[in-house]
This record gives C-alpha cells, sequence and structure tokens, in this order.
C-alpha cells in the first residue's frame, strides 16, 4: 500500500441511508450531525468515524484495527481530490453516477460508478502502483458482470520526455484501452484540472512511445472525450523513421556484445543493423500486444523465413513467431483492458503490408512470396536515401494499415 489515509467519502446512517459529504460544505453542520447520528461502512458494516477537520476534507474512516479498513487502497490528497472532481464532473453533464458505490455482486468498489446510453461504466482513478494481478482481476470482475471499466491514470505519472514521446511503464501499458478511433490512455491531473487522453501510441521501444496528447481543461470536457476520444492529429511517420534509424544505428562494441542475443544472431547472419531493410521496422496495428521493438521481432521474422523465394504458408509465420516468444525472444504484452487485438494479429498485419507494399505477393489465401530478393545497400548514404524514399512513396500505405 501507498502513502495516504483510510478515507471514506460515502457511509450510511442508522436509517440506511447514503451519505456523500462531498457535497456538503458547512462543516458546522457536519460537526453537529457528527454528535447526533451514527455512520457506517457500506461495505463491512463496522461503524465509522466522520472526521470534520480544516487541514483535511471532511471523510469517514473506519476505526483503528478495522480489517475492512486493511482491505482499502491508501488514499493521497491527490488521489481523493481527483476522484472528487471527476465525480461532480458527470454530475454537472446529467450523468447519474454514484460515488464509491460497493457492488456486493462483484465484491469492488470503483471510485465512481455512472450510466450513460443504456451501458455501465465503473471509473478506477489509479494514482499509484499496484500488481499486475489485481488490475488484471478487477478488470474482469467488471467486464464479466458487464461493466466497462475505464482506468485512468493521474497526470502526474505521465513522462513526457518530448511534445511528441511518452514514456511508458510495464504497468502503465495497464491502462491502455481500445477507443473509438484506435487505443488510448486517459489521465486527469486535479491540480491543473486537466484531462489528458495520450493516443496514436506508436511504440518504438520497450519503454519509449511516439504518441499524441490531447489535453482539456475539465470545464471544457464532455463525457465523450472520456470514453470516446477522437484523435486530434494523424500518425506522423517520418518521426517513426526517426526512431527506427536511432534503434538501427548501433556501435560495433554493442552489435558485438555477447550480452545482446538479438545483436548476436543478427551478427551470426552477416546483418549489420543500420544496413536492414525499410521493410523491417514498420509500425502496424496491434503491435502494443508485442513488448518487443517491431525492429527485432520483424528482424527474427527476416531471418526465420522472410528471405526465402519459395512461397512461404502464414501458418508457418505465425509458428516461427510463436517458438520465438516461447524461446522468450520474442516477449508480449498483456493488455486487459484491450478486447480488441492480439499480438498474433499483428503479425498478420505486418504479412498484409508486406504484400500492399509489393514486396510480397499473395499467391493463394494461405501462402505469401516475396517479389524479390532482400535488398542491401553499401553505404549510409544510399541507406538513408533509401528509407527516406520508402516512407515517402509508402506512407499512406503504412497509415491506412494503422487504422
Amino acid at each position: 500500500m501507498g502513502k495516504g489515509v483510510d478515507f471514506l467519502l460515502v457511509s450510511k446512517t442508522k436509517q440506511g441511508n447514503l451519505l456523500n459529504v462531498t457535497g456538503i460544505r458547512n462543516l458546522d453542520y457536519l460537526r453537529a450531525m457528527r454528535r447526533t447520528e451514527s455512520f457506517f461502512c457500506p461495505e463491512c458494516d463496522e461503524r465509522v468515524i466522520l472526521k470534520v477537520g480544516t487541514k483535511k476534507m471532511p471523510h469517514f474512516a473506519h476505526q483503528k484495527g478495522s480489517a475492512c479498513s486493511e482491505s482499502y487502497e491508501r488514499e493521497s490528497e491527490y488521489h481523493l481530490k481527483g476522484k472528487i472532481a471527476l465525480f461532480e464532473w458527470l454530475q454537472e453533464q446529467g450523468v447519474e453516477s454514484s460515488l464509491e458505490s460497493f457492488d456486493k455482486k462483484i465484491a469492488q468498489r470503483p471510485d465512481i460508478g455512472f450510466n450513460f446510453e443504456g451501458a455501465r461504466y465503473a471509473i478506477e482513478y489509479q494514482c499509484s502502483s499496484i500488481p499486475e494481478e489485481l488490475f488484471i482481476k478487477r478488470t474482469e470482475n467488471y467486464f464479466n458482470a458487464n461493466i466497462t471499466p475505464i482506468w485512468i491514470m493521474a497526470g502526474k505519472n505521465i513522462k513526457r520526455p518530448t511534445n511528441n514521446r511518452v514514456a511508458l511503464s510495464k504497468f502503465d501499458f495497464l491502462f491502455l484501452a481500445n477507443s473509438h478511433s484506435g487505443m488510448s490512455i486517459p489521465s486527469y491531473c486535479p491540480i491543473m484540472n486537466t484531462l489528458i487522453i495520450v493516443q496514436r501510441i506508436l511504440p518504438v521501444s520497450v519503454k519509449n512511445s511516439l504518441a499524441h496528447f490531447s489535453i482539456k481543461s475539465l470545464t471544457k470536457a464532455s463525457i465523450t472525450d472520456l470514453i470516446r476520444p477522437t484523435p486530434n492529429r494523424p500518425n506522423q511517420l517520418n518521426d517513426w523513421l526517426k526512431e527506427i534509424r536511432r534503434a538501427k544505428n548501433i556501435t560495433i562494441p554493442y552489435y558485438q556484445s555477447t550480452q545482446n542475443k538479438f545483436l548476436q544472431e543478427l551478427y551470426s547472419h552477416s546483418i549489420i543493423p543500420s544496413m536492414l531493410p525499410p521493410e523491417i521496422g514498420l509500425p502496424v496495428a496491434h503491435a502494443h500486444f508485442i513488448e518487443t521493438p517491431a525492429l527485432e521481432w520483424q528482424s527474427y521474422l527476416l531471418i526465420d523465413l522472410l528471405n526465402r523465394s519459395q512461397p512461404i504458408p502464414i501458418d508457418k509465420i505465425i509458428y516461427a513467431f510463436k517458438r520465438r516468444v516461447g524461446r522468450n525472444e520474442i516477449k508480449l504484452r498483456n493488455l486487459p483492458l484491450a478486447r480488441r487485438g492480439n499480438a498474433l494479429l499483428a503479425v498478420k498485419a505486418y504479412m498484409k503490408l508486406l504484400v500492399k507494399l509489393n514486396i510480397f505477393q499473395a499467391v493463394s489465401q494461405t501462402h505469401i512470396k516475396r517479389i524479390n530478393p532482400i535488398r542491401t545497400q553499401n553505404n549510409v548514404e544510399r541507406q538513408l536515401e533509401w528509407e527516406t524514399n520508402f516512407y515517402r512513396k509508402n506512407f499512406k500505405i503504412i497509415n491506412d494499415g494503422l487504422k
């Protein structure tokens, strides 16, 4: 558990009515109520204490030693303010919503539950790391109960090295969800009162991705900005090419390092990373499910099968990919919120793209064949010119493949 205290914003009275203290600004009224009323936890029915002070916002807390309080995640003031702001934002839009409503069917208490256009949603505003297994379990419980979970990341946790890049940890990727037009990560900062949607995420390495950021003041954002975000800019393949070139520009000592299995395999096949053809390291749909960078997993396919001249069964390409995964040479990501897609669809999207680029030809529904042998350049200047022309010529085809 992280830093924080046992905060409850909603309790039950002796009569069984729910009391939400976030809407009560009169502290004297709460102090008077505390003298005459008893309060109980909606989840465990244990008695809770109404705390009304001047430094922290009013809240309920379990008595010391309570077993129920130990099951609560510790909340920071940042998290508490964000949760309340999001709840009030939904209510201002006339959205039927509840704060900290315990669902007995799945034994979970989302930060906010709401109904919109006939569907049920649960918001989990997560400001600190929790075990991946717990994140997945909660998510699956929501889906199984026909509730769409929306995990919102704390705005302060977004690491943005440049305007078009984001650094995402393994935990951060758990927030990645299917949206109306692609995959995105929602976040909120109560300090700046901004809703930030990380969109057009193109992973270029294990942690670094290209991305666009839609940033709106919560006062100007609507619920559709959260549940159906629309990208405000197209993918920028020029930036992708720069990142791929940077990944391919490996120094000779590192290239020959025995500690890097990928580079060693390239070395054993007399492949110089900087001279890899431009069709290796392409962005494709569903690649978020593969933790290993595109340059690496596509190079493995090149080594295993894609340099052959005879027709290649697509099933054999899939098998080669799975074999690399089984040997831990290609690593996958667990994306519990992304219900549409998987790693094998990324491989198939890559094969489809190679056909559209006229690098391969579909000779049947089950086989593809390389049209021309693998080309290589003999100097860096020609290689860079080749890559630039390749992306310029095929921009639309590559970009359309990401939709």
